[in-house]
């Protein structure tokens, strides 16, 4: 198995480096982290990213969470 380090942005929460396998996903990323994929938006290097495409090699990864109001 293939582990691949990437950086976590967290809005508001200290950045961290996780270790992920090749073929995890960032709905998979999610889940390790306890963190609610309806909550958040996650960006790869700037860009959205699906919740099931695999996670980029060497990325940045910033999740954005979602604040709604009435």
């Amino acid at each position: 198995m293939v582990f691949r380090r990437v950086k976590i942005v967290a809005g508001g929460e200290t950045e961290r480096i996780v270790e992920v396998t090749q073929t995890d996903t960032y709905e998979r990323l999610l889940a390790r982290l306890g963190i609610n994929p309806v909550e958040v938006i996650v960006l790869c290097d700037g860009r959205p990213v699906p919740e099931d495409e695999e996670i980029a090699i060497n990325s940045e990864i910033e999740i954005i969470r979602i604040v709604s109001g009435g």
